[in-house]
């Protein structure tokens, strides 16, 4: 609600140069801007307060993640609010989060309200499939439009959601269908049906606040529609949590560039062309996901372990198989098993039908169909060589770490988890672990 009158009053102001109101009525939005929860609890900070509303909830959902062993019975969180809204529950008022738990906000001139289920669980020890077929999706309305969100769901691993930019083309009118949107999937794939990303126009409004275009885009992460009028790019976040090193992404495409492309918003002679790009990182205290900054940055930074990205990018109305190495060489860094075990690595894919969509560069008609996409990995917890094993939470950090064996602890997450390294045949300790790195030709590779 707060990105609809934001983009109104900048429209209004662009257009009358005055301000959006002079007597101020009383506010009618109804949002949830931040959820306060002692900082020692959460596992992170980056938080998505936007998502899509959720028909299957009948709510907006936010997912919060704290630590192994909060007791989810007794948590009293408090809730920063648009000005004047109020909320039901009471703010700050003691509730069981073992189930979500529903919230009503109401703005301040009492004629809006807004549901949201709050989520607040322990960090997942399921992995997202590696493999994506593009079959599932569900439809969700917003601004008088109803547009699709994919998700992968498969036995024995966590549900992906994939996001897009679709919550920001739906800003631009009203009336559109899914197969409007930039994003959105087609019944003509390889096997079933594949993604379609098509970049639009964004017609009058869009062109006067310098978006012009949006691209068709499909990602593993968040989209920030609060702030993606400010910053487009700071509002894209890349990374879900993964428990494997990835080694290759594969798949198959057809893309067809669009006729004109538009830099700064004028028609120019350039050629569009697609991109696909993998990322595997490290989080840490400071950077728990990484921002759209990464691409415009040559896929450098910090806490880069590896990345595959696309070179060929040629246009081809037949499916083409393409597979991608990670590259690990560039960036340097060995694994952690342990931190790999407890989450410590996120994992990121990202399609668009134009390079430069993230800067709202493209040619409108570039189509880019995606199927049976697929991340190649090795699972480094081999039983061969790691042991799982328990360990009480009072224990570590400069004292002496002891084994849990309460099996009620371990079921209740009220226990951490670690990797030790066996001993091998000889009964000598296991070598130190190094990633694999993918050889330059005419080389041979192997693990040690």
């Amino acid at each position: 609600m707060k990105l609809k009158n934001l983009f109104t009053c900048t429209v209004t102001g662009l257009l009358l140069c005055t301000s959006c109101i002079k007597d101020e009525a009383p506010n009618a939005e109804a949002d949830i801007l931040n959820c306060i929860l002692p900082a020692e609890m959460l596992t992170g900070t980056d938080i998505d307060y936007n998502r899509p509303y959720d028909k299957s909830l009948n709510a907006y959902p936010i997912y919060i993640e704290v630590n192994n062993g909060t007791d989810l019975t007794r948590l009293a969180p408090t809730f920063e609010l648009t000005e004047g809204a109020s909320i039901e529950p009471a703010n700050g008022s003691t509730q069981n989060f073992t189930n979500p738990v529903r919230y009503t906000v109401t703005s301040e001139d009492k004629n809006w309200h807004r549901t949201y289920a709050i989520n607040i669980h322990y960090p997942e020890t399921k992995s997202i499939p590696t493999v994506f077929n593009f079959e599932n999706v569900k439809t969700v309305p917003y601004n008088k439009n109803e547009y699709y969100v994919l998700y992968e769901a498969a036995s024995g691993y966590s549900t992906l959601t994939w996001s897009s930019g679709n919550q920001g083309f739906a800003l631009t009118g009203s009336g559109y269908t899914p197969n409007d949107f930039p994003t959105s999937i087609s019944p003509n794939g390889r096997t079933g049906n594949c993604l379609q990303l098509i970049t639009r126009k964004t017609g009058s409004l869009g062109t006067l606040v310098g978006m012009p275009i949006a691209a068709g885009n499909l990602f593993i992460g968040s989209f920030d529609i609060g702030s993606a009028m400010s910053d487009a790019l700071s509002a894209t976040k890349f990374g879900t949590t993964f428990y494997y090193e990835p080694i290759k992404l594969v798949g198959y495409y057809k893309y067809k560039a669009g006729p004109e492309f538009y830099e700064n918003g004028e028609s120019t002679n350039r050629k569009d062309v697609f991109n696909i790009y993998a990322l595997f990182y490290e989080k840490t205290k400071d950077v728990q996901m990484l921002d759209g900054h990464i691409a415009k940055n040559n896929y450098e930074h910090e806490n880069m372990v590896a990345a595959a990205v696309i070179t060929d990018t040629h246009e081809t109305s037949e499916w083409t198989r393409f597979e991608l190495d990670f590259d690990y060489e560039h960036y340097g860094k060995t694994i952690d098993p342990q931190k790999l075990a407890n989450g410590g690595y996120n994992v990121s894919i990202v399609l668009s039908a134009s390079k430069d969509g993230d800067v709202f560069q493209g040619a409108p008609g570039s189509t880019l169909l995606i199927d049976d996409l697929e991340l190649v990995c090795n699972n480094h917890l081999d039983k061969n060589r790691y042991e799982k094993i328990y360990i009480n939470l009072d224990t570590g950090f400069g004292k002496p770490r002891t084994v849990c064996t309460d099996k009620q602890k371990q079921n209740n997450h009220q226990c951490s988890i670690a990797w030790l390294g066996v001993r091998n045949q000889s009964g000598s300790q296991p070598r130190r672990y190094r990633p694999t790195a993918f050889p330059r030709r005419n080389t041979q590779h192997r693990r040690i």
